[in-house]
């Protein structure tokens, strides 16, 4: 067998066995809100999350089941399914936090800090993650301290769904 029909062969072995990986896109960015999405399966997605809070040292500390409630008060309110899944993760950084509110005490109703991660049931398997964007506001240690927030998030979200 040629050399190349052997590199061929070897190159959609390869293909076959590696996992598909899907890049992730930035879908919805305004002074909100930012949203990206990629093509995969739920709780795959769900799982990678948790684990990027989780690299970051962070811990969950609630799970908002949002698809959940909407689907258990649809029939009542008289509204179609709109996800298939839907959650928000709420977590907190203390060091973050700790700066955010040393630079502005205010801050408090910044913290704390929610992703979404959803699946819309008009879209089965496109996976969205995204969140409320942090305003950057106050003084210069106060603008800082909320950016470094806000980029924790964004690094969060994307890390979720580099795989």
């Amino acid at each position: 067998m040629s050399m190349i029909r052997l590199s061929l062969l070897s190159t959609l072995a390869l293909l076959l066995i590696l996992p598909a990986t899907h890049a992730q896109e930035l879908v919805l960015e305004t002074d909100d809100r930012r949203i990206y999405a990629t093509e995969g399966e739920y709780a795959f997605y769900r799982e990678m999350l948790e684990s990027a809070i989780g690299d970051e040292g962070l811990v969950i500390n609630a799970v908002g089941n949002i698809a959940t409630m909407l689907e258990r008060t649809g029939a009542d309110l008289g509204g179609e399914t709109l996800y298939l899944h839907g959650e928000s993760l709420e977590f907190c950084s203390a060091v973050y936090s700790r700066r955010m509110m040393e630079a502005d005490p205010h801050s408090i109703v910044f913290c704390p800090y929610v992703i979404a991660i959803y699946e819309l049931a008009a879209e089965p398997d496109t996976i969205y993650i995204g969140y409320q964007r942090v305003p950057i506001v106050g003084d210069e240690a106060s603008r800082k301290a909320l950016q470094d927030v806000e980029d924790l998030i964004d690094r969060i979200t994307n890390n979720a769904m580099a795989f």
